[in-house]
């Protein structure tokens, strides 16, 4: 079965209507948790993408499909409407081959979800395949699918394409359609890809604005120091061994000032969230934990029990935009910014509070985001590349991050980067 889109577009249309009922047979055979729902193969347009399938992540609306969120807090009525960017991947011939597993409400890293079962990873079914979105990832690595459709609001793409090996991009906010989505912030959040390779994104990214290649002349890549630090020897390994292969200018940088600001995020996500769920849901706030399953995810909807007050949150908003106005200064000096995902391997399943870390143990959230925080808070474009895999097999992924809207020369840096 072919596993990446360039595959997928070799075959005739034919062809691709066998290879999806394969593909739908693998989905409901998998044991890795990364379906909610799978689909019978429907009928599909003519276009560029005709008779290719893909998943999307549960939280996104496809017509005639409840959309859970991985949780049982929603209401289970069918959506109406595919969501936008739904609709436009159709438009161009592509099939919707089901909903992926999520952490749930798309509130954690771990895709650990109590209520639909965990998302395990690929390369080692008792570690997490990263989240939110850990099923879009997981269909990709499977090679059910050759693109899949996630949702970003502070690492929920980049994070499962390192730990499944393969590409997440997260697209400047505001640059994919967003509506038909459980959102948790207005600020934050963005649809994202997962694929097999940067081209593959590039090539989709093409599909969903019509915005075409650009130079990478003269590139200079950002290397923040800071984030390269405190590092698991095994990522740290992996990602000395790839920076020996780059043969562009590399610039030092030092983020420990910048990424500070991005410490309020959290803010921004607890003042929005609570506006935002209550439109997908008839039950009161006061019963909300009762209706989430998973414990992370239920302490976090109990403390927004407390809202957070205007003050602070336009505190975080006038750091949101002071971190923005750094990162102007830092691509004044560079074209892109370059640093590992995450500072540690996946998890184990079940280490959703706590993750051990050169001897310590640490709160596993902000542990395993670390570096890619800032970014989301800035609503830069990111992308996730792989960048190798450790000694015991699990993948490692080097993350780049571009000024706002300069996703075209970002896929274009990140395909000449990693393929």
């Amino acid at each position: 079965m072919p596993t990446t889109l360039s595959d997928w577009l070799d075959l005739s249309v034919p062809e691709r209507a066998r290879c999806v009922t394969e593909a739908a047979r693998a989905a409901g055979e998998s044991a890795l948790g990364e379906w909610i729902s799978v689909a019978t193969p429907a009928a599909h347009g003519d276009g560029v993408l005709a008779g290719i399938p893909f998943s999307v992540k549960d939280n996104i609306d496809v017509q005639g499909c409840v959309t859970t969120a991985g949780s049982a807090l929603l209401r289970s009525t069918p959506a109406d409407v595919d969501a936008t960017v739904v609709s436009a991947l159709r438009h161009a011939g592509a099939v919707v081959l089901g909903k992926t597993n999520l952490h749930e409400l798309a509130f954690g890293i771990t895709s650990n979800n109590k209520a639909f079962g965990p998302v395990r990873n690929p390369f080692d079914p008792g570690k997490s395949a990263g989240g939110s979105s850990g099923g879009s990832a997981v269909s990709v690595a499977s090679g059910v699918v050759p693109f899949a459709l996630g949702t970003d609001t502070g690492g929920s793409v980049t994070i499962p394409a390192a730990y499944c090996g393969v590409v997440g991009f997260r697209p400047t906010v505001g640059r994919y359609p967003g509506d038909g989505v459980v959102n948790l912030s207005t600020t934050r959040d963005t649809v994202g890809i997962h694929a097999r390779t940067v081209r593959d994104v590039r090539a989709l990214d093409e599909i969903l604005t019509g915005e075409r290649g650009a130079s990478v002349a003269g590139l200079r890549i950002g290397i923040p120091r800071n984030r390269f630090r405190d590092l698991s020897p095994d990522i740290a390994a992996v990602v000395a061994d790839f920076l020996s292969t780059v043969e562009h200018e590399l610039v030092d940088l030092d983020f420990t000032e910048l990424d500070q600001l991005a410490n309020t995020g959290n803010v921004l996500v607890f003042r929005e969230a609570p506006g935002l769920l209550a439109r997908h849901t008839d039950h009161p706030r006061s019963d909300w934990p009762d209706h989430i399953a998973s414990p992370d995810v239920r302490s976090i909807i109990a403390a927004m029990a407390e809202p957070v007050s205007i003050e602070a949150y336009e505190a975080a908003r006038a750091d949101r935009w002071l971190l923005r106005q750094r990162y102007q200064e830092v691509f004044a000096q560079v074209d892109v910014v370059l640093s590992p995902t995450t500072p540690v391997p996946p998890p184990l399943l079940g280490a959703d509070d706590v993750i051990s870390l050169n001897g310590r143990l640490l709160p596993t959230f902000p542990t395993v985001t670390r570096n890619v925080t800032p970014g989301t808070v800035a609503g830069l474009p990111m992308i996730s590349i792989p960048g190798g895999t450790t000694r015991a097999g699990l993948p490692v992924g080097l993350c780049l991050e571009a000024r706002p809207c300069a996703d075209a020369r970002l896929l274009a840096t990140a395909e000449l980067l990693g393929g």
